[in-house]
Parts: C-alpha cells; sequence; structure tokens
C-alpha cells in the first residue's frame, strides 16, 4: 500500500458537531443488489435557473444556501456516480442516503445536472461493471466505496484515463491519481485492544469480530488488533468470526460459537454495525455480557445507557462520509485545490460523555453533518 503523507489527531471527541444519524435509513441488513438512478435533468438549465428564481420554495433556498456555505461551487451541467461495492448491512444504507440527499441539494441550487447510484453484492466482478458503465456513461466524476484495494485498479485506470475524477472513500483503493478519504482503521484496532488490556488488566479472553470480508477497512482494523496484542501476551484471541458488519450476521455467526467457547472477558467488534448482535448473543446465551467494544449506533448506544456502571469505548467510522465523498468530487470538478490523500476523524464515545447523546434515533450512527464547508474546512483543509 502506498504510504499516507499525513496524519491527524484521531482520539478526539467531536460532540460539538455531531449530528445523530444521517438520514430514516431502514435497518435491514440483507445483502442486495441494485442500480438507482436519478429522474432526467431538465430542459436547459436557463430553465431550470428560471424555475428556481421564481418557484423555489423556503426549503429549497435553505438547501441552496447550504449546499455551498463556502462559495467554492458554481452552476454546472456535471454528472457524479456513487459505485457502492456492498449494501448489505445499515452502514452502507445511510452512507449511500448520505450522497444521494447531498447530490439532490446540489441538483437543486443547479451545481450538477445529474447523479447516479449503484449498490453491489459485495463482489469484484460487480463493481467493475458499475465502473464500466459510469465510463461509458462519461460521467465527470465517479466516487468509490471498494470491493478491493487492488482488484479495480485496471478499470478505475481507465476512468482516469477518459478524464474522470475518482474519489475513493471509506474503503478505498491503492492507485496513483486516485483521490482518497479514509479512516485511521489500524488505530481503530489499536485504540481497541488498549482499551482492553487497560480494563482487563492486560489478561483475559477476546473474541474478535471481523467486518466486511475483503474491504480495506476489514483488513485494517484486524491489522491493528492483531500488532497491538502482541504487547499483552496474557490477552488471548479465542475465537474470530465473520461479522460483515452487520447485526445480525453477527448476533448469528457468535451464537454459533459461543456454547464452545471458554469464559469470554472481552468482545472486539468491528466498530461497523455489529455491537447490538454481539450484546443480543450474550444476553440470549445468558452468559455474562464482556466488555463489547461499540460502533456508535443508536442500538448499542442506547443499550448502553441502560447500563449502570457499564464501561466501555464505542468509535466508528461515520456513514456520512457518503456525502463528503460527494462534495469533494464536486469541489475538484469546480477546480478547488483537493489533496490526493485525506483523512476523516473517528468519534469516540466513553463514559465521559456518553450522556451527549441521549435520545439518538434508531437505526442511525453518530456522524456529523458533512456540508461542503464542514468537509472543506475538517478534511480537505486539513490535509493541506
Amino acid at each position: 500500500m502506498k504510504k499516507k503523507v499525513l496524519s491527524m489527531l484521531i482520539c478526539m471527541t467531536m460532540a460539538s458537531t455531531m449530528l445523530f444519524g444521517c438520514g430514516s435509513g431502514g435497518s435491514s441488513d440483507s445483502a442486495s443488489a441494485d442500480t438507482s438512478k436519478t429522474e432526467e435533468a431538465k430542459d436547459t438549465e436557463s430553465t431550470q435557473a428560471a424555475d428556481k428564481e421564481e418557484d423555489a420554495s423556503a426549503d429549497d433556498a435553505g438547501d441552496t444556501a447550504s449546499a455551498d456555505a463556502s462559495g467554492v461551487l458554481k452552476k454546472g451541467d456535471y454528472v457524479i456516480g456513487l459505485s457502492n461495492s456492498y449494501f448489505g448491512n445499515t452502514w452502507r444504507k445511510q452512507m449511500v442516503e448520505a450522497f444521494t440527499k447531498a447530490a439532490d441539494e446540489a441538483k437543486a441550487a443547479g451545481y450538477i445536472k445529474d447523479y447516479e447510484v449503484q449498490n453491489g453484492d459485495n463482489t469484484v466482478n460487480s463493481q467493475i461493471a458499475q465502473i464500466n458503465s459510469f465510463i461509458l456513461s462519461n460521467v465527470d466524476a465517479i466516487c468509490i466505496c471498494a470491493a478491493s484495494p487492488t482488484a479495480l485498479n485496471s478499470t478505475i485506470q481507465k476512468a482516469l484515463d477518459a478524464g474522470i475524477k475518482v474519489v475513493a472513500f471509506d474503503s478505498i483503493v491503492d492507485l496513483e491519481g486516485v483521490y482518497t478519504m479514509d479512516y485511521p482503521w489500524q488505530q481503530i484496532g489499536k485504540d481497541s485492544v488498549e482499551f482492553v488490556a487497560e480494563k482487563l488488566g492486560g489478561k483475559g479472553n477476546v473474541v474478535v469480530v471481523r467486518g466486511v470480508s475483503g474491504a480495506a477497512p476489514d483488513q485494517g482494523i484486524y491489522a491493528g488488533i492483531t500488532e497491538a496484542i502482541k504487547n499483552y501476551p496474557d490477552l488471548k484471541i479465542v475465537q474470530e468470526v465473520i461479522g460483515e458488519a452487520s447485526a445480525t450476521k453477527t448476533q448469528e455467526e457468535l451464537t454459533k460459537v459461543l456454547p464452545s467457547l471458554p469464559d469470554v472477558d472481552a468482545v472486539i467488534t468491528h466498530c461497523g454495525g455489529d455491537a447490538i448482535g454481539a450484546v443480543n448473543a450474550f444476553e440470549q446465551s445468558g452468559r455474562e455480557t464482556p466488555i463489547i467494544i461499540g460502533d456508535n449506533t443508536a442500538e448499542f448506544i442506547n443499550w448502553w445507557m441502560s447500563k449502570d456502571g457499564y464501561e466501555t469505548l464505542s468509535q466508528g467510522s461515520t456513514p456520512g462520509c457518503g456525502a463528503a465523498a460527494f462534495w469533494t468530487a464536486l469541489d475538484i470538478l469546480n477546480g478547488y485545490d483537493v489533496p490526493e490523500e485525506m483523512m476523516i476523524a473517528v468519534p469516540h464515545i466513553t463514559v465521559d460523555n456518553l450522556s451527549e447523546y441521549e435520545g439518538m434515533s434508531a437505526g442511525t450512527f453518530v456522524s456529523p453533518d458533512f456540508t461542503n464547508e464542514y468537509v472543506i474546512e475538517n478534511i480537505i483543509d486539513a490535509a493541506k
């Protein structure tokens, strides 16, 4: 993998900028593959602009104002695509919703002509087909949440050669010329181990829940876990399960193995929508609930608040990054100076700031509101 040339402080509390979740997404965990397209653009840009001036509601005016508080964007006829490798968990669905909300806002403001979202089945071949279709459609930019860090490279290179801007985010790719927007995955894994080790005095049995198979986040978090745990020889990984960043899948897989396991002192999750599944597995088994690393979902946070004296760490990536990827692609198209490598900070929740997240709506994650102004200040300019 290419070496990152930037670093950020990630163990920060983002309470001052947090909004609870990024939409009213459902909580279904069944995998699906679909393609959703927006309606066709209006006949002419001038007609569209006139309609906005004469007929826009107060809400539309507010959307237009918030779409580009930074003043970077101009009216344009761009088309931006989202290639999402996987649609089988709540996090990915809310990520797509965040992208769509931002794109609808930009379209209403006249900053883009249209956008298209394609969701895959977590296979490289399906995502290659997505990217090829975007190339044939001659889109201006593609935002990619990738099935593999490298297997898509030859297809993505075709897009770059065609002059298409590419932004890979959350699950990124390793290819020169691609803008990447990543999380500090290895640090997430290390922080989880360090917290567990401190609470257990460096000794105990640990279960590790893996994420979406083959994706960069799972690889990075697992690498961080295995590296950090070497410092604690009495901290033993007694079981690994593949949870696919899904509460349902995590619960199913843990339920299968719990009867054969010794006492479990901690569960280190993928921090991507799986933590409440671990809670449910232990509660239904009748076993004492160990330390479970949280994932910043409403379900886990609300459960945690109901448990007096329970101490853990909750952290995780933010599904609102779908909007961040969209705005970054549009900023690039508008000529804004965007570095090739960017990072997104991870919200950390402990007993000290847990009360700040009271009242989260079911099916949501802790996530900032990724407006274009926020993205420029906290992601793009912060990486320069």
